[in-house]
């Protein structure tokens, strides 16, 4: 990484959100660790942030609003172990109270499945791959019934008009 394509520290403060303190733990704790550059003449090297870094430092900004660096470490620990790449910036992740599920973007069951893998949780129990069923959309099951009204020879088509409360174009 070169200097010109880089971001100084300031800058990287304000683009990615974060407190020089901050910065300082993410680099201590070897989760970003930027290029430190020592120019002639001067006493402290500078340090620089690539455009992959800020978006790191920013994603795990904001999974830290939902959980814990704990908790993050061992999302990322998770992914190393199982040997996937472990970058969050690229990752749909969910947090619920304290559990991490991760939600891969293979989309070729979406509106029958979705698999997720729990990635970390505060005491480690659970940690695997879970099925989510999706159930369809209102619109979707109010036209399935109207197509079964409109096919049955048990209901009054006239009457089941009057008595369905949406019709498929006008669901809520």
């Amino acid at each position: 990484m070169g200097v010109v394509d880089s971001f100084s520290r300031r800058e990287a403060m304000e683009l990615a959100g974060a407190t020089s303190n901050q910065l300082q733990y993410l680099e201590r704790s070897g989760l970003i660790v930027p290029t430190r550059i020592l120019k002639e003449g001067k006493k402290k090297p500078e340090v620089y942030y690539s455009w992959e870094q800020l978006l790191e430092i920013r994603a795990i900004r904001n999974l830290r609003k939902e959980t814990s660096l704990q908790v993050i470490r061992k999302v990322i620990d998770f992914f190393e172990k199982c040997q996937f790449d472990k970058k969050l910036r690229d990752k749909q992740l969910i947090v619920v109270d304290d559990e991490v599920f991760w939600i891969e973007r293979n989309w070729s069951d979406f509106g029958k499945q979705i698999s997720v893998l729990k990635v970390a949780g505060k005491h480690r129990k659970g940690i695997g791959q879970y099925t989510l069923i999706v159930i369809p959309a209102l619109q979707d099951v109010i036209e399935e019934i109207w197509e079964v009204a409109g096919k049955s020879t048990t209901i009054e088509i006239k009457d089941f008009h009057r008595r369905a409360k949406d019709e498929p174009t006008k669901a809520a």
